[in-house]
């Protein structure tokens, strides 16, 4: 069955899975902490559960990994499609240091302009709230 779909669209469902058995992990483990402390649990009341549960995740993770390298391993277009990817890599024309300090240098001023027009429109945003609420 996996060998009729396109490679790329196996990698990005690897990515996805693996992507979304790491968010569940981190947002369990997170909540679960905080929730302990909340409720005032002694620290490592709530390990082994926590242990049990990475383990688990962590190996629903490896299996998803080793699934996705078995569906896009050594088939012959997977193999074809890496040496035209090597073929086109050489073609690419890489940007000298000075094109990139510059290009670098307007990515980081207009972020930093975005950053302050963001910070302004939250602060007139709190303004006007504060205003209201008066």
């Amino acid at each position: 069955m996996f060998h009729l779909w396109p490679q790329g669209r196996i990698v990005r469902i690897c990515v996805m899975v693996l992507g979304a058995l790491f968010a569940v992990d981190l947002g369990y483990n997170g909540a679960y902490a905080a929730f302990g402390t909340w409720m005032g649990d002694a620290a490592g009341a709530g390990a082994t559960r926590q242990l049990i549960l990475g383990i688990l995740y962590g190996s629903l993770a490896l299996a998803g990994l080793l699934a996705g390298i078995i569906a896009a391993g050594p088939h012959k277009r997977a193999v074809q499609f890496l040496i035209e990817v090597q073929d086109e890599m050489t073609k690419v024309t890489w940007p000298k240091m000075g094109e990139l300090w510059r290009s670098t240098l307007v990515i980081a001023v207009a972020i930093t302009v975005l950053a302050g027009l963001v910070w302004l429109s939250d602060l007139a945003l709190i303004s006007g709230l504060n205003y209201i609420q008066k």
